[in-house]
């Protein structure tokens, strides 16, 4: 029966001034990472943590540390999160109406025991690093590709307010605020291509699941979209040396170098083009063992 091991964790907020959004956690069967999505200049619903992205995240991070035992179903568990979460933000909001791009939703990226074997579980865009003991790389998103459309976005954006000069957070630009409202008032649709922690149970019926079959002992890194861009977005890193560097250097060298690339090397965001200067990044560590 293979086993999950935390070996180390970081979570670290992209400005002093915004808290932090992202969360992470485990238990004896599993590991994860939560990264809720910053709100795009609407009024906080449920007034707690700061921002309604960082309570929707660490009560993710509760629930599933409670939730995720005794073989029960991951779509289980996030149909019954997100009704919970429902539940609350309806309350919280007095049955006043809410807009879609308003309500509070979070990506999540999990490694888990299942049924004498290891899976990942995922919603939307965090990311998990693999590499097995015979040197074999395995890399998953529950968005395939989702960090190109990502940069592509952020290009364009970029290229209209010309960088961080005027805002560290591109969404606090008018016309760039309006395009996030309107992709983000699209996700939890029936037609949509994006699922997510949130409001919508429906969402567990579209959870990305997949086996993990790599020789063990095998180490990884389990990591909000903030963190894996020193290998997806700035390439510093193969999906390998990614793993070994976090292993060999630790976490907070990497994290180190992650915010020495974005207020230093690219503080503009021409190089590496991204919404804000620096996101939320959070990792975890982990080994699978025998």
């Amino acid at each position: 029966m293979p086993n999950i091991r935390i070996i180390d964790s970081i979570s670290d907020p992209g400005s002093p001034s915004r808290p932090n959004e992202d969360a992470a956690g485990g238990n004896a069967s599993c590991a994860f990472v939560i990264d809720g999505a910053t709100g795009l200049g609407g009024k906080s619903i449920v007034g707690l943590n700061g921002s309604d992205a960082a309570w929707l995240a660490q009560f993710a991070k509760d629930s599933f540390e409670e939730m995720v035992r005794n073989g029960r179903a991951m779509s289980d568990i996030v149909h019954e999160f997100n009704a919970c979460a429902a539940n609350v933000v309806q309350e919280a909001a007095n049955a006043l109406p809410i807009e879609p791009w308003n309500l509070p939703i979070a990506g999540f990226q999990m490694v888990r025991v299942e049924e004498g074997g290891v899976v990942t579980h995922g919603l939307g865009d965090c990311r998990l690093f693999l590499l097995g003991a015979d040197g074999a790389e395995f890399d998953t998103s529950a968005i395939k590709g989702g960090f190109a459309d990502e940069r592509d976005g952020a290009r364009l954006a970029i290229a209209h307010t010309g960088g961080f000069s005027a805002h560290q957070a591109l969404a606090d630009d008018p016309l760039v605020r309006d395009e996030l409202r309107k992709r983000r008032a699209a996700y939890n649709q029936s037609d949509a291509g994006v699922w997510t922690l949130g409001t919508e149970p429906a969402a567990a019926k579209h959870l990305a699941t997949e086996p993990l079959h790599l020789g063990l002992p095998a180490s990884g890194l389990l990591c909000s979209d903030g963190f894996a861009a020193l290998c997806d977005q700035y390439g510093r890193y193969s999906v390998g040396e990614f793993v070994k560097a976090a292993r060999d250097i630790g976490l907070s060298a990497l994290l180190e170098e992650l915010r020495r690339i974005e207020r230093v090397e690219d503080p503009d965001g021409h190089k590496f083009p991204r919404f804000k200067m620096s996101d939320d990044a959070t990792a975890v560590l982990f080994e699978i063992v025998e």
